[in-house]
């Protein structure tokens, strides 16, 4: 950070809307705690009146190149789209600022080498919006995994069910596209509002997200007229070779908080991220959780504290987000086929089968496998 502003960094937020709004009430708590100073925002729509209250004397722009350009932050908090995130980010960094960029980080493993060449090139942090990971449900349970309470891990478990109507899929110009002008989106259940729970998964026994998975395999679907898939089960093999499969949709008219099940020889453990709340064989617990952009100016103002989402960290993540990218369009299935599907969901994830391999009539797509590099992407 600049001398002699390491206690309060001056922080530009790109992207004020949707999602966005959420990081504007944060930077405006944080401007006020004296925590940091809110410089700009930019964004190509007129903020509203609650949001140019939230940014104060923050300068808006609706280009996000000219105003880093202009007011050179110690940090960027990116809040767009998921086919800009890694040319904004770029930007950031190569105009030295740490950035916070939400999920997923970048649709295709070719921009997380992207990005990493440019944390490295630049020695800026990168810390990204897996928000769950900031819980300390997730914290708990990596202990009792690894201090053996769960005995030796056999296989985790990911069950999503639910509810996005034609609004969500109409929202935005990119909102269930595979690409939009060329440039790849690789929206869906899996990527983007189930991403959570595949990234907690493919790290919980230990593997760490910055190895490389061994392989995954998938079927995906969908029920509206979009290009992404909003239901899908994918099977991957940890880097420790634990296999965790995930069973997930957005078409469950019921729809109940995702849970993540980890099976091991002395118990299971059940760990509701949304919630922040674990139950596994030492008993249940709810926990509070860390807030990923204090977690990031901690950092930023003693290295000693560690990163919760390092931009490493998200390879594995990325991997699946790869194998989705490269997967066949998702097969189409009428949502009135999907009566058996909660049921379903929770058996794939319990089993391990996918749901073409439960038997399912409208589960008839031919899957798709894909064994990622030996080796994690360095730039």
């Amino acid at each position: 950070m600049t001398p002699g502003r390491a206690d309060q960094p001056s922080v530009v937020l790109v992207g004020a809307h949707g999602y966005g709004r959420g990081h504007l009430d944060r930077l405006a708590r944080l401007h006020a705690a004296g925590r940091l100073r809110l410089v700009g925002v930019a964004d190509p729509q007129p903020l509203d009146a609650g949001q140019r209250s939230l940014a104060g004397a923050a300068v808006h722009h609706r280009d996000a190149a000219a105003l880093i350009a202009a007011v050179e932050p110690d940090l960027v908090v990116l809040a767009t789209p998921v086919h800009t995130h890694v040319d904004l980010a770029l930007l950031a960094l190569r105009a030295g600022a740490h950035v916070l960029l939400e999920k997923p980080p970048t649709p295709t493993l070719d921009g997380l080498t992207r990005l990493l060449a440019a944390e490295r090139d630049t020695g800026r942090e990168c810390q990204v919006g897996f928000q769950a990971f900031g819980s300390g449900a997730v914290g708990e349970l990596t202990r009792q995994i690894r201090t053996g309470v769960l005995g030796r891990v056999h296989r985790i478990g990911v069950t999503g069910l639910w509810w996005r109507d034609d609004g969500y899929w109409s929202r935005s110009a990119w909102a269930g596209r595979r690409w939009l002008h060329g440039r790849p989106v690789n929206d869906g259940a899996l990527t983007n509002p189930f991403a959570h729970a595949v990234a907690l998964a493919l790290r919980l026994d230990g593997s760490g997200g910055d190895q490389p998975i061994g392989q995954i395999e998938l079927d995906t679907y969908r029920t509206r007229a979009v290009e992404a898939h909003d239901t899908a089960s994918a099977r991957v093999r940890t880097a420790r070779g634990t296999p965790v499969t995930i069973a997930v949709t957005l078409c469950a008219e019921q729809p109940v908080e995702p849970v993540i099940e980890v099976f091991g020889s002395a118990g299971t453990a059940v760990l509701h991220y949304t919630e922040d709340r674990l139950r596994t064989p030492a008993g249940e617990s709810v926990h509070p959780r860390t807030d990923l952009l204090e977690n990031l100016l901690d950092h930023l103002a003693d290295p000693g504290v560690p990163l919760l989402v390092p931009l490493p960290h998200t390879l594995a993540f990325t991997q699946v987000a790869e194998a989705v990218h490269r997967s066949p369009a998702p097969v189409e299935v009428a949502q009135r086929s999907l009566a058996d599907l909660p049921a379903l969901t929770r058996q794939a994830a319990r089993t391990g089968r996918l749901y073409r391999e439960l038997g399912a009539g409208w589960a008839r797509a031919a899957g798709f496998r894909w064994t990622p590099p030996p080796h994690p992407p360095t730039g």
